[in-house]
């Protein structure tokens, strides 16, 4: 027994130490026990504010089998039968053919029998058995955020990617692993003997969006629902927060399904909120009351006679509309001119402010500069600052014309309404991994005095009887907005867009809504009509997700000469009462 166990010494040692090196060569040339793992990294997923999944990957594997080096047994097919789902027979005929060539099966299996089937490889030594992350995404908002999100599809020639999923594809698409080293005779893995070649895998990062999916959902629908009614070639409705610029909704129609979509981006990668180029119409008379409040230039104790015309230059007149039935609105005051969307009081206001000093006040609203949403193929807005007819160019800027602007751009400028006259830059995303992305600090465009101002006059567009917004009130709540139709103005170009802005609700707002129906054909294109009920539905919304309380409503009589004093603005009232509205 001696001798023996002196030989089994003997030959373990010359095994472990002189003949190591020839040893391990052996392994190494039969490949037997060699392991070599390619780790595929996680794409990380995309998020909304609630951390609902926006677009994330879809836990699916495909199936490759090279059938040289697997069993043929039935009892290992039907084993693999019972987990995959695939037919014995199916993996029977295949092994007759004694093919050399690894099949793969295109439809995936599930999450779920993944290690069931590591289990089985294991077991039967079936180093021909792989199983390969199919990388496949799934986008549970569908169509209602998928031009914001934007979409991953392959193709034969290539991959293409849409919207988020192109513009944040560095930090989701994370670091591929590769393992190598060698396994025990069970086919365990041997962490000692791994190779210095080896890579760790690094998965991508989150990304968390200021997108709530509720008021998302929400918004797309309502959207969707005006273009179809009104038969408008696209529209847009956003929801931002004004006071850190976080912008709740962004929603679009048409959209696509991107579960499904085929074709290039160039039918499916479109997004208007930030891609095109509308006229503001009406509701940049805001911004440009805020102007001339803010220089001095205007006050709300301003009359003027509107006989439906003015003249900024002898040979060019500016008109009215016909919003109830005649150009001429008669004596307004500053209030009245912005409940009934006077063209020429606002384009008096611009002249007032100067040609200069309101080109300036424009380009701090940003509305002429691309944002800073980190989003791909944004456009900025567009503004003839040559234009040779400067006077008539300044006149018709105070209500709207002679400028286009990206809804997201003008959604930047109305903010600074609601925040106390100070503009935040809009912002799509809140944390890349787990690096927090800070809001940018605010920029004082208007005095806080003016921004308050200036939304007491927007909630007489909702609350007075002759307020273009009139019909869009909400009981028990002090609402302000602002409507505006722009006519599309070019050469071959025709049609209106129809918009409207508003804060909800008026006193501390929560919400700034924004609604931009382009090129509407139906019988209606006044934003009150096209645009306002997309506000009035996501305003309610807004609401009820938030829980908001009833506000002081105020009473605005329906004369021609609106005024808000500071007693009226001040009356409690009771909500109930069917007389308060």
């Amino acid at each position: 027994m001696g001798v023996l166990f002196a030989v089994t010494v003997f030959s373990q040692l010359k095994l472990q130490t002189w003949e190591q090196s020839h040893t391990l060569k052996l392994a190494t040339d039969s490949k037997r026990f060699d392991f070599t793992f390619h780790d595929i990294a996680h794409r990380g997923a995309i998020l909304g504010s609630d951390a609902k999944p926006l677009a994330q990957d879809e836990q699916s594997y495909a199936l490759t089998i090279k059938f040289p080096k697997v069993p043929h047994s039935d009892a290992f097919f039907m084993e693999l039968a019972e987990v995959t789902g695939i037919p014995a027979t199916e993996f029977s005929a295949l092994a007759e053919e004694n093919s050399k060539k690894p099949k793969t099966w295109l439809q995936p299996v599930a999450g779920d029998h993944y290690k069931a089937i590591m289990d089985l490889r294991k077991r039967w030594r079936a180093d021909g058995l792989s199983l390969a992350a199919t990388g496949q995404r799934t986008y549970p908002l569908g169509d209602a955020a998928s031009c914001l999100v934007g979409v991953i599809k392959k193709y034969r020639e290539g991959e293409t990617r849409t919207g988020l999923e192109q513009s944040m594809n560095k930090a989701l698409t994370g670091q591929d692993g590769l393992r190598v080293g060698l396994t025990d005779r069970f086919g365990a893995f041997l962490p000692m003997r791994m190779d210095k070649t080896s890579i760790p895998r690094k998965d991508g990062e989150d990304v968390l969006l200021t997108i709530d999916t509720d008021l998302q959902a929400l918004a797309a629908q309502s959207i969707r629902t005006a273009v179809e009614s009104n038969k408008a070639e696209n529209g847009v409705a956003m929801v931002m927060d004004p006071k850190t610029g976080d912008i709740l909704a962004m929603a679009n129609w048409p959209s696509f399904d991107p579960n499904g979509a085929t074709g290039s981006q160039g039918k499916f990668g479109f997004n208007p909120a930030y891609m095109a180029q509308l006229e503001p119409g009406s509701m940049f008379k805001i911004l440009t009351l805020a102007k001339g409040i803010d220089d001095g230039k205007v006050n709300l104790n301003d009359s003027i006679y509107c006989s439906g015309e003015w003249h900024p230059i002898p040979s060019k007149a500016i008109h009215c509309d016909k919003h109830h039935g005649t150009r001429a609105h008669g004596q307004v005051t500053t209030v009245d001119a912005i409940a009934r969307s006077c063209n020429v009081s606002a384009a008096m206001w611009a002249t007032h402010v100067g040609r200069d000093n309101f080109l300036d006040f424009i380009r701090s609203l940003g509305v002429t500069r691309p944002s800073k949403l980190n989003v791909p193929g944004e456009r900025r807005g567009n503004l003839n600052y040559d234009d040779y007819a400067k006077q008539l160019q300044l006149a018709c800027l105070g209500f709207g014309q002679s400028i286009t602007c990206t809804p997201v751009g003008l959604l930047g400028a109305f903010g600074m309404i609601g925040n106390d006259g100070i503009r935040v830059e809009p912002r799509i995303i809140k944390r890349i991994g787990s690096k927090v992305i800070a809001p940018e600090p605010g920029i004082r465009v208007v005095k806080s005095d003016t921004a308050q101002t200036v939304m007491k006059c927007m909630e007489a567009v909702i609350q007075s009887g002759e307020g273009t917004g009139a019909k869009l009130r909400i009981p028990g709540y002090r609402m302000a907005g602002k409507t505006g139709t722009a006519e599309k103005v070019g050469k071959g170009v025709h049609g209106y867009v129809s918009n409207f802005v508003g804060f909800v609700p008026a006193p501390n707002p929560k919400a700034l809504i924004l609604v931009m129906v382009n090129n509407p054909k139906g019988n209606k294109y006044y934003g009150a009509d096209v645009a306002g009920p997309v506000f009035s539905q996501i305003a309610k919304a807004v609401i009820r997700h938030y829980n908001l309380p009833q506000s002081e409503s105020i009473t605005l009589k329906p004369s021609r000469k609106l005024s808000i004093s500071s007693e009226e603005s001040s009356v409690k009232t009771n909500p109930k009462d069917p007389a308060t509205l």
